[in-house]
Parts: structure tokens; sequence; C-alpha cells
């Protein structure tokens, strides 16, 4: 009894040691539709959410950035820039462009989140040495990854260019505003994307040793398929409208019907 009591009086203790530990970076974004944001070298899982607000806020749980005591009167120095946050990134801004490295190794955990305004344009790219697997929800423009790992997007509308190594790619679409052709690649992996039911798109599927799989009504025009090669066809679903290209080389595409 009397270590539950322990327990229970240590409990608002390391609550608000957790809360303590948490940093935050803000940097003001003034015409987020006209910005890009370019996202280089995290690690580990990678939330990136957009929100309807004009502030970059990028919040670590990690607490490990501060020198010991013996770097007192001394800079932190990394490889790949100048951590000019506190936090263990590097921030440069220039004109609409806004480019964040992070510079903690590889080797060391460094757990990020982050909250983008929706209408900016989001660049990641990370190198198959770093586990990073990105998941980024509520964005309305372009979105280019560059990954090794899994890609999640969710609650997404404008066009994107996707590719990773050795990952799923999920994609899910609030709505379709795509003025842009859309790609979507996977070495090892399957991908699985859900369209709104009346999304007009010319689509490009290709799998080598998969198949494809749909609720998407093929049967009227099936006769009309191209089929190239081993298993790739093309269709125009809804009358046709902008290019999508899904492409896998080892894994199945699932397109289903969202709302």
């Amino acid at each position: 009894m009397k270590t539950i009591r322990t327990i229970l009086l240590m409990m608002p203790v390391l609550m608000i040691t957790g809360v303590a530990s948490a940093q935050e970076y803000k940097l003001a974004v003034q015409n987020p539709k006209d910005t890009r944001l370019v996202l280089k070298d995290f690690s580990g899982q990678l939330p990136v959410e957009g929100y309807n607000g004009t502030e970059i806020v990028i919040t670590s749980n990690s607490g490990r950035f501060e020198p010991p005591e013996k770097a007192k009167g001394l800079k932190p120095i990394f490889p790949g820039g100048t951590d000019n946050t506190g936090i263990g990134l590097e921030v440069l801004k220039s004109d609409n462009l806004v480019k964040i490295t992070c510079l903690v190794p590889f080797t060391q955990d460094a757990e990020y989140k982050i909250k983008v305004p929706e209408n900016l344009s989001l660049e990641m790219s990370s190198g198959c040495e770093r586990s990073n697997d990105i998941t980024i929800t509520g964005m309305k423009n372009e979105i280019d990854i560059n990954s090794c790992h899994d890609i999640n997007l969710k609650n997404i509308s404008g066009p994107v260019v996707l590719s990773t190594i050795s990952g799923d790619i999920n994609i899910t679409y609030s709505s379709v505003s795509a003025a842009k052709a859309t790609s979507v690649n996977s070495v090892s992996g399957d991908i699985d994307i859900t369209l709104p039911v009346k999304t007009a798109v010319d689509l490009e599927l290709r799998t080598v040793t998969g198949a494809f799989y749909s609720d998407f009504d093929f049967s009227q025009t099936q006769k009309d398929l191209k089929r190239i090669g081993g298993n790739e066809m093309n269709y125009s679903l809804n009358g046709g409208g902008f290019k999508f290209t899904v492409g896998t080389v080892s894994g199945n595409i699932y397109l289903r019907k969202g709302i």
C-alpha cells in the first residue's frame, strides 16, 4: 500500500518533468501559399501536421541538446551546419524558401513533431542510414518526398511526388486539387491510395511482381485497358484529368474509393 501511495505521489512530478523536457522552436511565415519548406536528414518517426496558421512550430521531446558541463564555454560543432534553434536543427530562410536540417547524428535519438501552415509546399529527404518513417496530415499544397522507409499521407489534397526504396506508401485524399502531375513510386513495398470517388484522373499503374486491387468499377471499359509488358495498365477514371503515375517493383497497388 505504501509503495502504491509513493508511486501516486511521484506521478505529478514525473509529468511535470516530462513537460519541462519538451523544447519548442517557432518560425513565422509571411506568405505560406508561396513558401516552400525543405526538411532534411531527420531520423525516427516524423509526424508533420498542417494547420490553419502562419508559423512553423517544431517540438522536441528528446531533451538531449544541452552541452555537458565539461563543454562550458565551448560551442557544439556539427558537420552538417550550425544549430541556431537550440534543439539540434539548422534553420535557413531566404525569401520564400525555408530549409531545416537535422544535425543530430542518426545514431542518436531525436524525436520531433512539426506543425506547418497547411498551404505551404513541402519537400522532405533523408538518407537510407536514417530510419525515417514519415506521417503527414492536413496538407493542401505540393508534397515532394525522397525516402527509404514508410510514407503515410492523410487528409491531403495537393499534388505529390513520392519515392521510397524499402517502405510502404499510404495516401488518403480528402479532396483533389491537383493542377500538376502526380507520381508515387516504391521499389520494395505496397502502395495504397484512397481517392475521392469522382476524381477525374489519367491513371498509369505498374508493378513487376505484384497485382492491382480496386473497388472502382473498371468492368465497363476493361476491354479498352492497355496492358504493357508485365503488370502495367493505363486508364482514364471519370473521363480523365491530371496524370497520376503509380509504380512499385515488388509490391501490390491498392486503389480505393473515398468520399
